[in-house]
């Protein structure tokens, strides 16, 4: 059994989910164990039997342990720094590992982590859904659809991008207002009512100060058209 509840990794590791899911949970794992061996190095005293132990602390045992260190250690000092970082539970890494899952399933998966990933310790957060499937293709920085993986870019539709929102919805705890406004609004801390609260607030305040500027544009401008006047 897991002493660990949380698998905590960079969004980047989930690369090519839809093409070879196993994989990319493997190396999620490899990256885990990797990272608790380093912070807890006195724990385990910084020897290979040491890691073995880690590798037991989740439960898990790798056919060839060797292996597994070194592509841990590959894969977390090739994501060690400016990383955004996500995190899944035990319960849901072993459920995907162990059970077949659909193609909107796994991409449910990812619009979760890459929602989560986003929103870091913030309450909320206001985005698109370019930014939103970036993070879904393992990317730290918005990019553009001919960008994402094949197997990824047909999701990125109205029709899709809803169903995946309305699913995280229902079942995933995802709070989500869009309405008047480019982007939209997400939270899995916060009652909808509250984030239409706080999204409609932030409107009224762009608003104002859009009014603001414009009436201080106009008196700049109505002032220089009297000082042409005087001349």
């Amino acid at each position: 059994m897991s002493s660990y509840e949380y698998y905590n990794f960079p969004i980047q590791l989930i690369k090519g989910f839809l093409d070879d899911s196993k994989k990319v949970l493997i190396d999620i794992s490899h990256y885990c164990i990797y990272r608790v061996f380093i912070d807890n190095f006195e724990k385990y005293s910084g020897s290979f039997t040491g890691y073995q132990k880690a590798c037991d602390d989740f439960g898990i045992e790798f056919k060839n342990v060797a292996a597994a260190y070194q592509n841990g250690k590959d894969l977390y000092e090739a994501t060690i720094s400016k990383s955004p970082m996500v995190g899944m539970t035990s319960e849901m890494y072993w459920d995907y590992m162990t059970n077949e899952k659909t193609d909107f399933e796994k991409v449910l998966l990812l619009g979760d982590l890459a929602f989560k990933s986003i929103l870091g310790a913030k309450s909320y957060i206001k985005l698109d859904n370019k930014y939103w499937f970036s993070r879904m293709n393992g990317s730290a920085k918005s990019i553009t659809k001919e960008e994402l993986s094949p197997s990824l870019q047909r999701y990125l539709n109205e029709y899709q991008t809803k169903k995946i929102k309305n699913k995280l919805i229902a079942d995933w705890g995802l709070s989500s207002y869009s309405r008047f406004n480019r982007g939209f609004y997400i939270s899995y801390k916060m009652t909808l009512d509250d984030l239409a609260y706080h999204a409609e607030k932030i409107r009224k305040s762009t608003q104002d100060k859009k009014i603001k500027n414009d009436v201080k544009t106009a008196h700049e401008k109505a002032m220089e058209r009297l000082a042409k006047e005087d001349l």
